[in-house]
């Protein structure tokens, strides 16, 4: 049947209905999907999504046949256009629950840290107050805390090294980790 061979009348469409639905239906579909189609468009502005919401109003027609006794064409534009504005008022919610999920990303500094480029220079200014804090440590203090922390010494090996004892070994380590706590706070929150 070609779009051009269907000439019903509402009479004759409504006693069809209760016939025979399916064929009713088909009729339908042929006589009201560009038309829909075109209408769900100007709202949603996609094409893809007018097809898809006028597939959802032919769909629930089809669910709901049984309660169905009449169709005219202002009840179809009705529930096409009511189709319609639920799918942009998803759409508005969609947006706005994306842009609070943004904003709370950037507002976060754990958040930011997880973005690769933001992450890649957060870790060279750490690896740089890292060097500025070891360097200002006092010498002995330095010497033990790099031996402990970069080398893997253990502190029985350090104070051998050294020829100092292992209590002073500790007490550097302890003084120096508690300097770098210090220095590298800022850091610490991220952490």
């Amino acid at each position: 049947m070609k779009k051009t061979d269907i000439n019903i009348s509402r009479e004759a469409f409504n006693d069809l209905l209760k016939k025979d639905y399916k064929r009713a239906f088909e009729i339908l579909f042929r006589l009201y999907y560009d038309k829909l189609y075109h209408l769900a468009g100007a709202y949603t502005e996609d094409p893809e999504d007018a097809r898809e919401i006028v597939q959802d109003v032919f769909c629930k027609l089809w669910q709901k046949r049984e309660d169905i006794h009449r169709i005219t064409s202002s009840f179809l534009y009705t529930i096409t256009r009511n189709a319609c504005l639920d799918y942009l008022k998803h759409r508005k919610v969609v947006l706005e629950q994306s842009r609070d999920i943004y904003d709370r990303e950037l507002s976060d500094p754990v958040k930011f840290v997880q973005n690769e480029a933001a992450s890649e220079i957060l870790q060279q200014e750490l690896e740089h107050k890292i060097r500025q804090s070891i360097a200002a440590l006092p010498d002995k203090q330095r010497q033990v805390f790099v031996k402990s922390r970069f080398e893997g010494m253990k502190n029985r090996e350090i104070a051998e090294d050294m020829g100092i004892s292992k209590r002073t070994v500790d007490t550097h380590i302890h003084l120096a980790i508690k300097f770098m706590r210090f220095q590298l706070r800022e850091f610490m929150t991220l952490f």
